[in-house]
């Protein structure tokens, strides 16, 4: 049985301009509030269809966001790390 294919994000997403932080303080990166996850603590689907790469917490919200902005209920060109 032949594994199904994922989309994949293109090697060049589109630019935007980049903005100066002026609110983050050394003082909040010494903090250390980032760190490591996981599929089970942080799930993440991106809706692949028509080069949109919109990101949504669970498939359910995907399916919602694609019957409303793209009139379909196709359940393919969906990434995730949570399959």
């Amino acid at each position: 049985m032949a594994q199904p294919q994922h989309p994949k994000l293109p090697s060049v997403l589109s630019s935007t301009p980049a903005v100066q932080d002026v609110l983050t303080a050394p003082e909040h990166v010494d903090a250390g509030l980032a760190r490591v996850t996981n599929p089970t603590e942080t799930p993440i689907f991106i809706c692949a269809m028509q080069n949109c790469y919109r990101l949504f917490p669970s498939r359910d919200r995907v399916m919602l966001h694609r019957k409303r902005d793209h009139d379909s209920e196709d359940q393919e060109d969906i990434i995730t790390w949570n399959d």
